[in-house]
């Protein structure tokens, strides 16, 4: 009787002082979530805002253009750099993730600062990919309209024997 009495004195001990604690542990998860939701939050606006969409854009349009233009003008042949200039490119842009300002980082907790700079450079390089593939998009369109264009005219000269 006097172990059963110990084994339930312990017990009850042990529940009475465990409560508290996965009681706080709860309230502190919940904290964490919403203060990783705000990082995460921050960080997307914050990425979104920091990227140079024009620059994305621009690189995108030369990195197709460039290649099919400098190719016809020197030799008239199809440029193997067209096709593997583009996709690495455009994942040269994803893959460059610059670390955000430490000024916005300043005093808060390890776990926001965490959450912070992946969904930081996540969001980053997410956004200077896709503003390099609409360049690349576009930069083959109207590379696609010219060289048409100038073969359209040119097959027109040869008709008419002005070429």
């Amino acid at each position: 009787m006097r172990k059963a009495t110990k084994f339930f004195t312990f017990l009850i001990a042990v529940l009475l002082f465990s409560s508290p604690w996965g009681t706080i542990a709860q309230l502190h998860s919940g904290q964490l979530t919403k203060e990783v939701a705000a990082a995460q939050s921050a960080a997307e606006v914050d990425a979104n805002t920091d990227v140079n969409k024009p620059l994305y854009f621009g690189m995108g349009c030369l990195l197709t253009a460039l290649p099919f233009i400098s190719s016809l003008v020197v030799d008239g042949s199809f440029p193997p750099a067209a096709i593997i200039g583009t996709p690495a490119g455009v994942l040269g842009a994803y893959l460059y993730q610059p670390e955000p300002p430490m000024s916005r980082l300043i005093g808060k907790s390890p776990e926001y600062i965490d959450a912070y700079i992946h969904s930081y450079k996540s969001k980053r390089g997410k956004t200077q990919a896709l503003w390099t593939s609409a360049g690349c998009l576009t930069g083959g369109c109207v590379t696609g309209a010219l060289i048409s264009g100038v073969l359209v005219g040119f097959t027109a000269g040869l008709e008419t024997g002005n070429y």
